[in-house]
């Protein structure tokens, strides 16, 4: 990487955003909701003053913090010209430059995911945003988005030298990032020569839409994630502690909640929470929503708002940060995850087929290879199919409901 510029990822659940800085001054590229205090906090200790914030498109599967940033730190928001936005200050097009102090960073027109989508080119390093993800595309049926311009648009990125950094803008995978040699040779969207067959392959597949997409699009674009009222995990403590009439509602799954969850707080997994709003509507208590990690919790609080619940907080951060300060938690035995239960199967088979072969009939060793080249192709391909398999339990349905529900930005 070069010297000049530096850069920091930050990651949310399956979103990331970075901070690029040099010569003291910063950028930030898709800031999110939940990571308000990181960013701050990367930003004092690196003494880096903040110059702007560009959100890469309008987002449709998480908040973006960038209308909270402008107002504290005083700065511009860019994006794309043809971005519908109340929060924009200063809009970009092909081939425009922003300035981070000494470092030029160029503008790419990527439409194809949406039809307001910019990348970021600097320094060997390509900011890729929802349009080419690690070993796959972002899909093109959100805001004015198109297979064909999807195509072009990964012409233009593939064009970048072959040692480019690729910074996506989602991984679903755990990958942090990429170049574009490594995904010339292994994406099958980037290898693929022919428009037509690329066109076919994207207008062929029917996803599943993000949660909530209308009010995320909604909120992104009018810089409403403001009134999201934000509360630290000590202060949510303090304030239920005295207020019998504050609960904390948690909107993890079932599963997430059996592992470890805030005494006397509610269960109401986010997939499910449209069918009890009447019911706590009629309690009339404030709630202070959680998750994980703060990205399903600004969505729910949404949701209650937009349905007359007005006594809504956030708590800053979710359970992760509710642990990492030390504050009580109960925790349970928990559902054993799905990759246990591979592992547990899979090494059962594996074993048995073993001791079949040895005691009963050499044949029976077939159990373990086959076993053994499953493991394989699912390492291979990233696909499991003896996960997809249990996954059909009635009690893998249950407890991973919401971890399944909504769609992704990838067409994969």
């Amino acid at each position: 990487m070069s010297n000049n510029l530096t850069v920091k990822q930050f990651i949310a659940g399956s979103c990331y955003s970075y901070i690029l800085s040099s010569k003291a001054e910063a950028l930030i590229i898709d800031p999110h909701i939940s990571l308000r205090r990181e960013y701050k906090n990367y930003l004092e200790k690196k003494h880096l003053a903040l110059k702007a914030i560009v959100d890469t498109h309008t987002h449709a599967d998480h908040f973006s913090l960038a209308a909270v940033l402008k107002d504290e730190f005083n700065v511009p928001v860019i994006m794309h010209e043809k971005a519908i936005s109340e929060v924009v200050t200063q809009k970009v097009k092909e081939g425009d430059e922003i300035g981070v102090g000494a470092s030029r960073i160029k503008v790419i027109y990527a439409p194809g995911h949406t039809d307001d989508t910019i990348n970021l080119y600097a320094q060997g390093m390509v900011f890729t945003a929802d349009v080419l993800l690690i070993g796959s595309v972002g899909r093109s049926d959100f805001q004015n988005g198109s297979p064909e311009s999807m195509f072009d648009t990964l012409q233009k990125i593939k064009a970048l030298p072959k040692d480019t950094l690729v910074f996506p803008g989602h991984d679903y995978h755990e990958k942090k990032f990429s170049t574009i040699a490594i995904e010339s040779e292994n994406n099958p969207f980037l290898k693929e020569v022919s428009r037509e067959r690329f066109i076919s392959n994207m207008r062929s597949k029917v996803l599943q839409k993000p949660f909530n997409i209308d009010n995320i699009i909604r909120l992104n674009r009018k810089g409403q994630a403001v009134s999201l009222e934000m509360i630290a995990p000590k202060a949510a403590s303090i304030l239920a502690g005295k207020d019998a009439q504050v609960r904390f509602l948690d909107v993890r799954s079932a599963l997430e909640f059996s592992q470890a969850h805030i005494k006397d707080s509610i269960n109401l997994p986010i997939d499910m929470l449209g069918e009890k709003i009447n019911e706590l509507s009629q309690a009339k208590q404030e709630y202070i929503v959680l998750c994980r990690t703060g990205n399903r919790s600004p969505m729910a609080a949404d949701m209650l708002i937009q349905s007359g619940i007005q006594a809504v907080k956030v708590m800053d951060g979710g359970l992760s940060r509710w642990q990492k300060e030390k504050l009580p938690v109960i925790k349970g035995e928990g559902g054993i995850s799905l990759e246990r239960q591979v592992r547990i199967i899979a090494g059962s088979l594996v074993l048995s087929g073993i001791f079949l072969s040895w005691f009963i009939h050499p044949g029976f060793i077939g159990i373990s290879i086959f076993i053994c080249c499953g493991l394989i192709y699912a390492g291979v391909t990233d696909n499991c199919m003896m996960g997809m398999l249990l996954m059909k339990l009635p009690y893998n349905k249950k407890l991973y409901k919401t971890k399944l529900g909504g769609g992704t930005c990838s067409i994969s």
